[in-house]
């Protein structure tokens, strides 16, 4: 009776997982329901210990189970569409992956090989497209039942709001926040918050809030309390609408006073590592928050898997990175309606996209190359900086110690010779063929990178008074996606580029 009862509660909860219906989803399923009774009682045990772990961690919060039931039935009443019950999680295994993809019963993968271990990948699987993702943060750590908090914890007054959407415009989904900018409150950008006052209803106030700021849907998802710094945080979701990219929803401007012209989307890496939105610093606290919970920023996707004693197993999506592209502001705008183009077969990488670091965008956004050889500033127009979410996924680097063929670099002369345009320089990812040998190391001329890599980057390299700039070359439009670009005003720039020079006017 027991194993008939926890096979009727297994088949259960992948009904939950899987909607009814649709041809394509019968053969998954069978292989989802297989059966191992001898399997069970382990599959028990790993499951008590996880509850335990889930119930110190609710301890060290202050958070009694009763409460924690109550949100959990409010939550499964309001959020119909929900596909992840409380009953999946107790067969599910949450790993965090680096440097591996998702599928390990590929015995013939490329990784296997160590001369195919030059690369670097964000931590979290690169290897999740298609698959079920969810956000676990909000899953597993918050409450629900805000106005009981309120009443338990009076002292509180001020309830900072996390308003989050999930990005599902590119080959990976992605987490965006949004934040206020205000110059006459501490000069930076800080989540949006709420001041309670005795006797209103909270929810009322806070929902009155996202009405005003946004006409398409949204759903509160509860709420975060630190014990720590006795902080409040209110989730809410924004639902993505995967809008047509044009030259209006995706300009952006730091300058302007306009009261809405200070809400901004900032994604993840820019909050972590940049702790700042382009030239804008991000509040500390919202750093630390951050860092101190590593789950806030980042997806997870779920597998099924016949390995081991788990039949599902659950891992970290690749959070973009946050790279930029300069040029000519006009290019930017046409660049937001039809999309980036891909470079010349002479670019350095190969006839691809190429992307640089926010300093080094502004070498291509406001300088050209003159005849003499001279670097110099952009007249004709102001310049333009777009900035884009890249998923770098599998990453080779190019070093300047590299190996490389001779022969090979002579055909690639000769071809050069044959495709080399009639402007003097176009871009940086264009540059012309370097005297000194050292470059030819740092090349791709026979593209071979793109078999075994998604992108290749090299890093700042200054050789003989030669400089080399930090760039990252995809292959595959499908892994990055604009989301804002900036005016940049060239008058304010030094006639001849100056990489100490950071002083640049983002209007």
């Amino acid at each position: 009776m027991l194993y008939r009862y926890q096979y009727f509660y297994i088949t259960r909860t992948l009904i939950n997982m899987f909607y009814s219906g649709g041809a394509k989803k019968k053969n998954a399923i069978r292989e989802i329901l297989k059966f191992d009774s001898e399997k069970v009682e382990e599959e028990d045990s790993s499951s008590s210990d996880t509850s335990t772990s889930r119930s110190r961690r609710s301890t060290s919060r202050s958070r009694s189970t009763s409460r924690t039931s109550r949100r959990s039935r409010s939550r499964t009443t309001s959020d119909n569409d929900s596909s992840d019950s409380d009953e999946e999680h107790e067969y599910n295994v949450y790993k965090t992956k680096s440097r591996t993809t998702a599928n390990h019963s590929d015995s013939d993968s490329d990784d296997a090989n160590p001369d195919h271990n030059d690369y670097i990948v964000t931590l979290g699987s690169n290897d999740a497209s298609g698959q079920h993702y969810h956000y676990a943060f909000i899953e597993e750590e918050l409450d629900y039942d805000l106005e009981e908090f309120v009443e338990t914890h009076p002292n509180i007054k001020k309830f900072q709001m996390v308003i989050y959407k999930i990005n599902t415009g590119s080959s990976l989904p992605f987490l965006e926040f949004l934040f206020y900018y205000d110059k006459s409150e501490h000069a930076n950008c800080h989540l949006p918050y709420y001041h309670h006052k005795p006797k209103q209803h909270i929810r009322k106030e806070t929902d009155g809030i996202m009405n005003k700021l946004f006409t398409g849907k949204y759903r509160y998802k509860g709420f975060f309390h630190e014990t720590v710094t006795d902080e409040c945080f209110i989730f809410y979701e924004k639902y993505f609408v995967d809008e047509p990219k044009n030259d209006k929803n995706v300009f952006q401007t730091l300058q302007k006073s306009n009261h809405y012209d200070h809400w901004l989307w900032v994604c993840t890496t820019e909050i972590i590592y940049h702790r700042k939105y382009v030239t804008l610093p991000i509040d500390d606290n919202v750093v630390d928050f951050f860092i101190a919970y590593p789950t806030v920023g980042i997806l997870r996707a779920t597998f099924v898997s016949n390995e081991g004693n788990r039949r599902f197993h659950k891992v970290n999506i690749e959070a973009p990175t946050i790279l930029y592209y300069g040029s000519e502001l006009c290019y930017a705008k046409n660049t937001a309606i039809y999309g980036m183009k891909r470079e010349p077969i002479i670019s350095r990488y190969g006839p691809f996209y190429y992307f640089t670091t926010f300093e080094h965008s502004f070498y291509w956004a406001c300088y050209v190359k003159s005849h003499d050889g001279k670097t110099i500033r952009r007249e004709s127009s102001n310049g333009g900086i777009s900035r884009y979410a890249v998923f770098t996924k599998k990453m080779k680097t190019a070093f300047i110690d590299d190996d490389y063929d001779e022969e090979v670099v002579k055909k690639y002369k000769e071809r050069k010779n044959i495709f080399e345009t009639k402007t003097p320089h176009i871009q940086q990812s264009q540059e012309e063929y370097h005297s000194n040998k050292m470059f030819d190391r740092v090349y791709a001329y026979d593209y071979d990178w793109t078999v075994d890599y998604d992108t290749i980057y090299n890093g700042y390299y200054n050789v003989n008074k030669e400089t080399l700039r930090p760039v990252w070359c995809l292959h595959d439009h499908h892994n990055f996606q604009l989301l804002s670009y900036y005016e940049v005003d060239v008058g304010k720039c030094p006639e001849l580029y100056d990489p100490s020079f950071l002083e640049y006017n983002v209007m």
